[in-house]
């Protein structure tokens, strides 16, 4: 019989040599792999663990990058994934948009969800946007994304480009950073649109939405049903001073010429 690896006389799980590097481990992870919360004390003690902070560890003394802290996050059902810009970024859809180091990370949950304190004593954690919001259904339009040896669910392009559209700060500026988007998004999956559109709660994101999208006028705008698809009544000033699409009765910035024959 094999003999398991030690360190300062203490033989460690087979199971958490396989763990993911860069990944944060939570106690729920590690009871899953058969090690109890005191054998993980003991192997903080030993020098196999290090703790992050109450109920999360990582396998090195550095601290975890981003997505492996997300995937510690997802070790709890119903909890946390990265949409929006950020989803959009990772998929690489949004290299055309202002980016940088200090990019926001969009990480978005339902409402009243609270990130855990060790998530929020990490060293990037200021650049983390958390949106909370039931605008969408919570397990509709994720996909896996592989990171190193392990993967983390974010947002299908399809359901990330409407959560960008909530997170937007509808300005100019903001109106020209989705126009600008949406020129890339060619290949989005009609069928999924469709739902995702039936099923959000948001007039102003389904407004804006179909808007950009008649203006770049993909392939997949014409197999959406728009009769299926609620927006609501009444105006809704989007740019303050702008000019009214008279179709989705939302106000955009003057200079944007509005399809007056669009379907």
């Amino acid at each position: 019989m094999t003999s398991l690896p030690s360190h300062n006389g203490v033989k460690i799980n087979q199971r958490l040599l396989t763990a993911p590097a860069g990944a944060v481990l939570t106690l729920a992870w590690l009871k899953a792999q058969g090690i109890s919360g005191k054998l993980a004390n003991y192997y903080v003690t030993s020098g196999w663990l290090y703790r992050l902070g109450d109920g999360a560890y990582t396998l090195r003394s550095d601290a975890p990058d981003w997505l492996g802290a997300v995937f510690g996050l997802q070790q709890k059902a119903g909890s946390f994934h990265p949409g929006g810009r950020t989803a959009l970024e990772l998929v690489s859809l949004a290299h055309f948009l202002p980016l940088g180091e200090r990019a926001p990370l969009y990480l978005f949950c339902r409402t009243g969800v609270r990130l855990p304190e060790w998530f929020k004593n990490l060293p990037w954690a200021e650049r983390v946007r958390q949106v909370g919001t039931n605008f969408l259904p919570a397990d509709l339009g994720l996909r896996d994304h592989p990171v190193g040896g392990h993967a983390v669910r974010i947002s299908d392009p399809e359901r990330a480009v409407l959560e960008f559209l909530f997170h937007l700060d509808v300005d100019e500026a903001g109106y020209e950073h989705a126009r600008l988007l949406f020129e890339g998004l060619g290949t989005l999956r009609p069928a999924l649109l469709q739902t995702l559109l039936e099923k959000c709660t948001s007039v102003k994101v389904k407004r804006l939405f179909l808007h950009l999208a008649e203006l770049q006028q993909h392939p997949w705008l014409q197999e959406l049903d728009q009769s299926r698809i609620s927006l609501g009544r009444g105006k809704r000033v989007l740019v303050a001073g702008g000019r009214l699409d008279p179709k989705f009765l939302i106000t955009v910035p003057t200079a944007v010429t509005v399809p007056v024959d669009a379907p």
